[in-house]
């Protein structure tokens, strides 16, 4: 219990750190970014963010909650981009994009607020995807000494998705999680539900990154964005299967971890002339971890089975 506490309040350090960080960068230019609906959407983060660190330091596990109330202001934000509402003139993708994202979002919060571990996975995988996203262009933004409504778009995204992440992990949270009689296997501590586990969450972050190179990023390889997007969809097949304890999906994380490895080696391979190393660089976070814990799923897979098969010894 106390090792957990102290986890809890290094992570609320940590996200005050953070917080800090990001009103110091963009309380100088207020002027360049604020208006009265990005100062609400300021109000309404702030508050959860408060919670977040409230719940931390007391070491609740009823932070879910607060994971969940932070996953539904995501999902408002960007359906009110949906609606025409432009809250920031940068627009997280294209609408098929935003609704994909909405519904993932929407489905995790609901399956957190009802205790389901895969949903709960759901959101620790998108909201990685987001921070590190947003996180790695908010630091080019800062670094440049910018401060606008689209580096205010950036913090928005990266502080709400590092606050999800904070108030969803943790062996305390997961003790809280329901289980159905074939996700019971998620309470061993064999290596292979460790890899599985690691698998599909680091499945979960490279689907939408896959997305974001097949339609939305400019200097991508065009050869390369059916391929991408073919991936994503086997992924997420894969997350959602291995997810609720079917051994298929971890097969298929195998496949999805290799075909990762393939994308990888094609990305920097084919990359434009000109274009350096930026872009493969860019989604290396995204998609190495996917792929060498996809891999490592299938060997320990490949293991287990062949225990299985192996005959008993004296």
């Amino acid at each position: 219990m106390r090792s957990t506490l102290v986890r809890c309040r290094l992570l609320a350090l940590f996200l005050a750190a953070c917080i800090a960080g990001l009103v110091a960068y963009l309380a100088p230019g207020w002027q360049m970014w604020a208006t009265p609906l990005r100062l609400l959407v300021t109000g309404v983060l702030a508050t959860g963010l408060a919670l977040a660190l409230a719940t931390l330091w007391r070491g609740s596990s009823g932070r879910r909650l607060v994971g969940a109330g932070l996953l539904f202001a995501g999902v408002a934000l960007i359906g009110l981009d949906v609606a025409g509402i432009h809250v920031s003139s940068a627009s997280p993708g294209p609408v098929p994009y935003e609704l994909l994202i909405v519904v993932a979002m929407g489905l995790a919060g609901i399956g957190v607020l009802a205790r389901r571990r895969a949903a709960r996975w759901l959101a620790l995988g998108l909201s990685a995807a987001g921070a590190v996203s947003s996180g790695l262009n908010l630091h080019t933004w800062m670094s440049a000494g910018i401060v606008d409504e689209f580096g205010w778009t950036l913090a928005v995204w990266t502080m709400g998705g590092l606050a999800i992440l904070a108030t969803l992990t943790g062996r305390d949270v997961a003790a809280c999680d329901r289980l159905a009689a074939r996700e019971e296997v998620w309470r061993s501590r064999d290596p292979l539900v460790f890899w599985t586990r690691a698998a599909t969450i680091t499945a979960i972050v490279a689907s939408p990154m896959l997305l974001v190179y097949a339609f939305m990023q400019e200097g991508a390889v065009a050869a390369l964005s059916a391929p991408a997007a073919a991936l994503a969809v086997l992924l997420a097949i894969a997350a959602a299967l291995a997810g609720h304890g079917k051994a298929l999906g971890g097969v298929l994380l195998a496949v999805g971890g290799l075909a990762l490895v393939g994308m990888l080696i094609a990305v920097f391979a084919l990359r434009p002339d000109g274009e350096g190393m930026r872009i493969p660089a860019f989604y290396l976070p995204f998609w190495l971890p996917a792929a060498l814990t996809g891999l490592a799923s299938g060997a320990a897979l490949g293991l287990a089975a062949r225990r299985v098969r192996s005959p008993a010894g004296p």
